[in-house]
């Protein structure tokens, strides 16, 4: 290991190939995330399933993945390739136990212990890519491979399940499983005992506070994601916008963001971190404000590119900010399941507003302000970085 304070990566083709590993890892994490709303659609259209049904299934994986993210909190820090290695392992057993077909309660215990499995992966893969030189860049290469995914999902699965049938879709999940085990097997090392003690010796009272205080950002900016996105198709609709005008803005979308999910890794630690979040964040508050008077398809599609946008730089500095000031190791494991927490709050305290798009707009933008404004109370003050392990360059 390196003296205390100073940093040990690897460069060149194997710190590449450790990255990769980490990026997979997670994406398989998430992947039943990913082809959710495909599989929702394929419940119904297929098998018959009812609105409870899917929306019992869609619980179901969204806790599960928030379960298993909290679950890494209490497993031994540092061991991303052995846990990721079980969790993948898991998963792998869950997707080819779909294949054959298993009733409905043991289709949905399956699923729930993938989801599980699913949250370890992506909670680790999480915090070793906090560890890399440049956290930036490697969770906007994350966000990256997740955008593209999402469309395969879209435009992969629909015929698989059309030649061969529902349990045909865990085929597709099934594969790049297998792959993230083959690279996390073969590309990521393992880490010592000594050096994880090394890499991250623990937080003190003030290390504890500034974690909760990215934390809770990342939570808000979550809430504000799920307020404004659950409801993106109905907002549309209401300006008069037709299925087809609507699914060309989410297209649009994705192109936004993944060109935007490169950004973060450019600008690196150019301007520190604060400047990107709070910019980040003023766009994703514009952004609410453009929907609010969007009365056009063009003033929707600009809101949803600015939206977008916002979404995929503020993401990666937030968990590079969350890497710089935590020194355990436990607040970035659990980092992951705010994901599902914001995203399932933020439709719920909609309600609570004046109703309809209104409240949605407040939510949404009180959300955004709030990630903004408690990202700068934990950065205020000056942190050293935590040492970094050889994870990727």
């Amino acid at each position: 290991m390196a003296k205390s304070g100073q940093k040990r990566t690897i460069d060149g083709a194997a710190g590449q190939d450790s990255l990769a590993a980490l990026i997979t890892l997670g994406t398989a994490g998430v992947m039943t995330f990913l082809a959710m709303p495909v599989i929702a659609a394929a419940l119904v259209n297929v098998l018959g399933a009812s609105e409870r049904d899917v929306g019992l299934f869609s619980t179901i994986q969204l806790i599960t993945l928030s379960c298993g993210c909290l679950l890494s909190t209490f497993l031994p820090r540092g061991q991303f390739r052995r846990f990721g290695i079980a969790a993948l392992a898991v998963m792998i057993v869950c997707d080819l136990l779909c294949l054959i077909r298993p009733g409905w309660t043991v289709f949905l215990v399956l699923r729930g212990i993938g989801g599980a499995a699913g949250g370890i992966a992506v909670s680790q893969a999480t915090a070793a890519m906090a560890r890399t030189r440049n956290a930036e860049r490697s969770f906007g290469l994350f966000l990256a491979l997740q955008t593209v995914l999402s469309i395969v999902c879209v435009y992969a699965m629909p015929p698989i399940i059309g030649a061969f049938g529902f349990a045909a879709a865990y085929s597709v999940l099934l594969a790049f499983d297998i792959l993230a085990l083959a690279l996390v097997a073969t590309r990521l090392r393992p880490i010592s005992a000594a050096e994880e003690h090394h890499a991250m010796p623990g937080n003190d009272l003030a290390g504890w506070l500034r974690s909760g205080g990215m934390l809770v950002s990342i939570l808000c900016f979550f809430i504000g994601v799920g307020a404004l996105w659950t409801f993106l198709a109905l907002l549309g609709q209401r300006i008069g916008l037709g299925e087809t005008q609507v699914a060309l803005v989410l297209s649009i979308s994705k192109l936004v963001a993944f060109a935007a999910s490169f950004l973060p890794g450019i600008v690196g630690g150019r301007f520190g971190r604060i400047a990107p979040i709070v910019a980040a964040a003023a766009v994703l508050v514009a952004a609410v404000q453009v929907y609010a008077v969007a009365g056009s398809f063009a003033v929707f599609v600009l809101a949803t590119a600015m939206f977008s946008f916002g979404w995929y730089v503020i993401y990666p500095f937030q968990l590079g900010a969350l890497g710089q000031v935590d020194h355990d190791g436990r607040p970035m494991l659990a980092a992951a399941a705010l994901t599902g927490a914001g995203l399932g709050l933020g439709p719920a305290l909609t309600v609570l507003g004046p109703g309809g798009p209104a409240g949605i707009y407040l939510i949404a933008t009180l959300a955004f302000l709030g990630a903004g404004l408690f990202a700068i109370a934990a950065l205020l003050r000056p942190s050293s970085p935590a040492p970094i392990l050889a994870q990727g360059s």
